[in-house]
């Protein structure tokens, strides 16, 4: 159990965002990718790892899944890659060569990522 949470807390490897005239990086454990994944619906991050590609300036991903299967898993992998990138680029500024996704557990029931604002029915936030 101690070394989840070391594993949680340790920096890891400083990566480089995508802006030359910058030197700007970001630690990679930081860099989190997996709530893009999760907004896919029928989709969680399990795990994300980062791998230095080229020159160093970019990097390769590689996730771990769990899908519910209401939905063919090819475009259930395929929505979770655009998000990844998406969130890459849009978020973080990282550039990114490529998305490796593993599905290795199926969901019960769809996942839905909690929504923000007003709950239906109570009228709370």
């Amino acid at each position: 159990m101690i070394n989840v949470v070391r594993d949680e807390v340790r920096l890891g490897a400083m990566l480089p965002l995508n802006d030359p005239a910058l030197d700007l990086q970001i630690a990679e454990n930081a860099a989190v990718l997996r709530k893009g994944a999760d907004t896919v619906p029928g989709a969680r991050a399990a795990s994300c790892r980062f791998t230095r590609t080229g020159n160093g300036t970019a990097v390769h991903i590689t996730m771990t899944l769990a899908a519910a299967l209401d939905q063919p898993l090819p475009g259930c992998a395929a929505q979770v890659r655009q998000a990844v990138l998406k969130a890459a680029d849009h978020t973080l500024g990282l550039a990114v060569t490529g998305v490796d996704l593993r599905i290795d557990t199926v969901l019960d029931h769809p996942y839905v990522a909690p929504r923000t604002g007003l709950t239906e029915g109570n009228g709370q936030r």
